[in-house]
């Protein structure tokens, strides 16, 4: 004899299809903690980045600042997201890193400015517009639901009537 199968409401909840967002059992408090240290640390990599512009080797100027925004663009988003499982959670390290670039970018009340515009304006709007496009073409990407081929779907297979006509 076989055994009886699950009504439609018990395989919804089996399957998380009413929370298509989330992992089922993230708490709420948990996920805005983790959205606020995303945000931080998007925020302390463009410090370190802005205050790498003008590293030099010598009289050589070396454009190691773009390198790690483009890098750290990348990383942060994708690991948010892996780890806590939401889609949203692709865009709190790249406005993070964002903010506080655009920030750290303008002139100081002093007149001090942290990106410069003279021999190393180059690595300064590099450190821009690749770090800024990298950010948003990786929280774009990380945003799609993307289907492995050959994976299996959860859930039933079928019409849903059991056969029944």
């Amino acid at each position: 004899m076989s055994r009886p199968r699950p009504g439609s409401a018990q395989l919804a909840s089996q399957s998380g299809a009413g929370r298509p967002d989330r992992r089922p059992g993230a708490a709420p408090g948990l996920l805005a903690l983790g959205y606020l240290l995303f945000t931080a640390a998007g925020a302390m990599t463009a410090a370190v980045e802005v205050l790498l512009v003008p590293s030099r080797l010598g009289q050589t100027l070396i454009p190691l600042a773009p390198a790690l925004a483009v890098l750290s663009n990348i990383a942060l988003p994708l690991i948010s997201r892996g780890l806590t499982g939401t889609r949203a959670s692709a865009l709190p390290p790249y406005l993070g890193w964002l903010a506080a670039t655009l920030v750290l970018a303008g002139a100081r009340p002093e007149g001090d400015v942290l990106l410069p515009a003279g021999d190393a304006a180059y690595i300064s709007y590099s450190l821009l517009v690749l770090g800024t496009l990298a950010g948003a073409i990786t929280v774009a990407l990380a945003n799609r639901s993307v289907r492995v081929p050959g994976s299996v779907r959860r859930g039933r297979a079928g019409s849903g009537s059991d056969g029944a006509r």
